[in-house]
């Protein structure tokens, strides 16, 4: 008969405590959401007391959003310079027409439609709209758009105006479908698009509001002493918490409260300890940034940040996101930082976001009549140590916002 025996086994496991699984919590929050549930939790727990952050001397929101946005300052014109209400009716509806471009984007008969008056009051309402500033908005269309700038800049010439009228002939067959289209000598056009070159064929884009996430207080502040780099946190921005002790310590309810007071100021202090840490990993992996700009961006992943400080990827993600840093470059976002490696196997490697940079200024320094391939453009990243495909250059350059070679040719 077999005897049923007790028998020892030894394993490890990972236990996760309840001030680890809060402090994880805490480590997405930047530090105005951090702040945020701080209040909260001290509005249910007794025992803690919060200091609030000293309000950041900052614009208000509602009004950068008034003097960036760009409907806001048509609008503003448009109030002094209509004062028939009929006629102000209709350049707001031209101005809710507008796009971020500054172009117009809906049909005029349909504008008269909705405003119930002619097609010819609409257009001259329209007249009067595109003499507001930036100059060349409430274009309808690229050539218009030009127009407007050269007539105020005195260069609209015969030869200009021509080249306005057939621009498509550019691309649909360069330059010498231009000089067929106008009949001008090379030499001729060459003037006109020089003068071209000055406008700006997007007016509005300048007025759009910045991206309302850095208009809150930064998390971490990096500045310069002297040949070193501090990188410390903005404690001004945070919340302080502390402990309120009580002589009611017997009552279990209290007990408690209390115990939870203390794992949430120690989670708060778990949390601010490893944003520090890889803030500093991060920025200070790229210091040729914060010295030269994107020349100086080395590639950099998130794996790399974990493995340097013994700890997860996802650790590392949810301390970066949404983090705020306040460089002598301006505010950025810590995430900006990290650039993804770029080369082939076994050569050299340079970060995707300087490989752009580069590129960008490759097509902007090329020569106008002889614009480079995307295997050009290629061959000369290769010889300054980028090793990259053209169907890699291909993409990059889509994603700057270049045509290709044949949109590119300048007669």
């Amino acid at each position: 008969m077999i005897q049923p025996a007790l028998r020892l086994k030894t394993s490890s496991a990972l236990q996760i405590s309840a001030q680890l699984c809060r402090s994880a919590e805490l480590l997405q929050m930047d530090g105005e959401a951090l702040a945020r549930h701080l209040v909260r939790a001290a509005a249910r727990n007794p025992f803690l007391r919060l200091r609030n952050p000293k309000p950041p001397n900052r614009i208000a929101a509602e009004n950068v959003t008034a003097t960036d946005s760009l409907y806001a300052h048509v609008l503003q014109q448009i109030r002094t310079a209509f004062r028939d209400p009929c006629e102000l009716r209709v350049a707001i509806a031209l101005t809710e027409a507008l796009e971020p471009t500054g172009w117009l984007g809906r049909d005029l008969t349909r504008i008269a439609d909705e405003t119930k008056v002619t097609l010819v009051k609409v257009e001259q309402v329209l007249t009067r709209c595109q003499q507001l500033e930036p100059t060349g908005v409430f274009a309808r269309n690229l050539a218009e758009c030009l127009r407007l700038q050269l007539i105020e800049l005195g260069k609209l010439q015969p030869r200009t105006e021509r080249v306005l009228r057939n621009l498509s002939a550019i691309l649909d067959g360069g330059a010498d479908a231009l000089a067929l289209a106008t009949g001008l000598a090379p030499e001729q056009i060459e003037e006109a698009l020089r003068d071209i070159r000055l406008c700006d064929p997007k007016p509005g884009a300048s007025l759009q509001p910045p991206d309302p996430t850095l208009r809150r207080r930064p998390d971490v502040l990096v500045f310069r002493d002297g040949d070193n780099w501090l990188i410390e946190l903005d404690r001004e921005a945070l919340p302080r918490l502390s402990l309120s002790e009580s002589s009611d310590g017997e009552d279990p309810a209290f007990v408690r409260l209390q115990a939870d007071a203390r794992s949430l100021i120690g989670a708060v202090r778990l949390r601010n300890q490893m944003t520090l840490r890889v803030a500093r990993a991060v920025v200070s992996s790229q210091i040729g940034y914060l010295e030269r700009g994107t020349e100086g961006l080395t590639p950099l992943r998130r794996c790399d940040i974990a493995q340097r400080l013994e700890i997860s990827e996802s650790t590392v993600s949810r301390v970066v996101r949404g983090l705020l840093v306040q460089t002598p470059r301006g505010l950025i976002d810590l995430a900006r930082f990290f650039s993804r490696p770029l080369g082939r196997s076994g050569g050299p490697t340079e970060s995707r976001r300087h490989l752009q940079e580069r590129l960008r200024h490759l097509i902007l320094t090329e020569d106008s009549n002889r614009p480079m391939t995307d295997q050009d453009l290629a061959h000369e990243l290769a010889r300054s140590g980028a090793r990259v495909s053209r169907r890699t250059v291909a993409k990059y350059r889509q994603l700057l916002e270049f045509p290709g070679v044949h949109e590119r040719s300048r007669p």
